[in-house]
This record gives structure tokens, sequence and C-alpha cells, in this order.
């Protein structure tokens, strides 16, 4: 688990390995598929992009089906393996280890562009047809709003471990948190510092106790002073254009709704933005748009009504199933709801769940939450038998 882990972290084409071996393993290795409902509603979103995808006559829709595919593949495993509080946090420790990385790398890649104005991954994204932004990072993800849809959560995850930890790590864990923080405003994703106040907000009420929670205020007030900053001092300190950025997602959203409006039920299918995007949006579609830059939108775009309800159908029940894991006193419960929060934020102006790390961290978390529930009913069952 620990190699699956580092390999995710690592890069978004190193954390093919982990999907292939997971998938490997439910298909061959008779890992158990739980009949729950997060499970079964990847594979009736798997079985509906099949079907809106041959309805659409585009391959590449069909083909990217099976992204959903091992998505599930990846629930079941991680369900399989998750079956104590004590396996997911050790998940959870060796992300903060090998994030800590990520950050620090992050770090030093902007005081690389400061001191020599060189962007380290300038000539790369080149040749894969990606757009440059020369001040903000990418760290190990590729993207700046993935880097900070990431760093967003792992904020998250290290809080939790700063409020369950004994002094002697503690330390530890307060340090990376705020290496955490630093990356995450290098990234200058604005959509991550709001998924971070989202996820913040929801940490603070759930978690109850207000004990060595100084930590998570201040990360609030400072992330919000910076989220709301007006854009044009912000554009100073993080060097993104956050007007012309909103502009485009507004041009963006307008361009997907004309496309639901010639297809609500079924949509067009996964890649249907980016195969007709250009159609729609004129000047705010670029080559490399996959998705549409809102998580509502995106998918009833490709998947129409009938894969929001499905995609509805999923979130509602994981929501029930938070809440029952507090009614039981699940200590992983703050966390978990915090990175649900996180996304849910951030998914007002992005669709950071369709680039593989932070999407397999999305459903990892989500698959942990209906795993947890399982042990806790059994643990019940088996209190009520004695």
């Amino acid at each position: 688990m620990v190699i699956l882990i580092l390999l995710t972290v690592l890069s978004p084409y190193t954390i093919i390995i982990p999907i292939i071996y997971m998938t490997y393993m439910v298909l061959f290795k008779k890992v158990k598929i739980n009949k729950n409902y997060w499970n079964i509603g990847l594979c009736l979103l798997f079985i509906w992009s099949l079907i809106v995808g041959v309805i659409n006559y585009s391959f590449t829709s069909i083909a990217a089906s099976f992204a959903l595919f091992m998505y599930l593949c990846v629930s079941a495993f991680l369900q399989d393996y998750c079956e104590n509080g004590n396996k997911v946090e050790k998940i959870y420790r060796y992300l903060v280890y090998f994030s800590l990385f990520s950050a620090i790398f992050g770090i030093i890649e902007k005081a690389i562009y400061m001191y020599f104005h060189y962007n380290i991954w300038a000539k790369f994204l080149e040749i894969t047809s990606q757009p440059v932004f020369n001040n903000r990072i990418y760290s190990t993800f590729g993207n700046p709003n993935v880097a900070g849809n990431w760093f967003a959560i792992m904020v998250i995850v290290g809080l939790y471990f700063c409020s369950t930890t004994a002094k002697t790590t503690k330390l530890f864990y307060q340090t990376a948190t705020l290496l955490f923080v630093i990356a995450l405003y290098l990234t200058g994703s604005r959509g991550a510092f709001m998924g971070l106040l989202f996820g913040l907000f929801i940490f603070y009420i759930i978690k109850g106790s207000k004990k060595d929670m100084w930590l998570v205020i201040t990360i609030f007030i400072i992330t919000a002073v910076v989220t709301f900053m007006p854009s044009q001092i912000l554009k100073n300190v993080t060097g993104h254009d956050f007007d012309q950025s909103f502009t485009s997602r507004i041009g963006i959203w307008k361009g997907c709704l004309k496309m639901v409006k010639l297809k609500p039920f079924t949509g067009w299918g996964l890649m249907g933005i980016t195969d007709h995007g250009a159609d729609f949006m004129k000047g705010y579609y670029y080559a490399t748009l996959y998705h549409g830059h809102n998580i509502w939108i995106t998918i009833i775009t490709t998947l129409g009504a009938i894969g929001l309800s499905i995609y509805a159908y999923m979130k509602v029940n994981l929501f029930r199933d938070l809440k029952i894991l507090h009614a039981q006193n699940c200590r992983l419960v703050p966390m978990l709801a915090g990175i649900q929060a996180v996304v849910i934020g951030h998914g007002l102006v992005d669709f950071t769940m369709i680039a593989p790390q932070t999407g397999l961290l999305f459903i990892a978390s989500s698959a942990i939450i209906s795993a947890l529930v399982k042990h806790y009913n059994s643990s019940v069952f088996d209190d009520n038998s004695n």
C-alpha cells in the first residue's frame, strides 16, 4: 500500500500503476465488491456513460467511460482493505508524508522561478500541449488548480492528525500543515482557497471539541483574507489574473448550458465538452478543455439529467453515511467530511475530479466512508449478538 500511495502522489502519470494494480486485484484476485450505494452508483454511472457515448457516436466518450469502471475497482479494493479505522489512518498518514515532499518541491519550484525566472515544467507542458503558468506552482500534479485542490485536502488531513496525535508527533503535523498552506497559496488557485474554507468550516463544526483548534481558526482567517482580497492586489501576490479567469469560466458555463438545452436527459458523453465545446463557447474554448469548470454543470452537460441524478443519489447517501458514523463517534468523520467539503467548495468553479490524482483522492475518501459504515454496523451487530 505504501508504494501505491507514493506512486499516486509522485505524478499524474505514475498514478496509472496503482489504478491498474487495484483493477487487476479486483478482477483477477477475487476481491469482493460490496453491495452499497457508492459501488452501485459508480456501476450505474459507468453503464450510463457507455450508453451516452454510443448514443452520441463518440468513441472517445466510450473509451473514457472505462475510467469510471476502474474507479469502481479502486473503490472495491479500498473498501476491502480498510476494514477498520487504523488502516484508514495509515493511508492518510502516508499521504501526508509523501505530500510533504510535494509541498517542499512546490516551494522550491516557486523560488527557482522568482530568482532565476525559470519554469522547470515549461518545456514538458509545451510538449504535452498544456497551458504554462509561470507564476503558479505545479509541484507533482501537472496543473496548479489540481495542486491547489490536493494541498487544500492535505491541510484538512494534517489538521486531523494535529488533533489526534501525541505531543511528540504533533509538531511534525503542525509543520507539515503549515507547509501545505504555503504550497496551496503558491498554486494561486482561488477555487482551492474557497474549497479549503468550506473544509475548515465543516471540520471545525463537526470536531465538537474546540481544544487545540487555534491552528484551524488561524488558517481559516488567513485563507478568508486571501480568498476575498481584491483581485488586483491578489494578482500581485499570486501572479494570477483572477478576473480574467472568472470571466472565462462564465463563458464556459454559458456554453455548457447551451449544450444542456439541446440534450438535457442524455448529455453529450464524457468527452462531449472537448468534442463539441468549440461550437458553443467560441472564444472561451481551448483545445485542452475537458470539463465545464463546475461539478454539477459538467455532469449534466456530459451525462445529462440522468447522470446527474445518479451522482446526486451517491452524494445524498454519502452524507447519510457520514451522519451514521458521526452518531457512532467515529473520530475520522471531521476529516472525511472536511475532504468532501473541500471538493464541493472547489467544485463550484472547477472539476478537479477529472484529474487522476485528485479524482482518485475523492473516490478513495468516498469509498472509505462506505467501508467504515460497514465496519461500524458489523461491530454494533456483534455487540447486540453478545
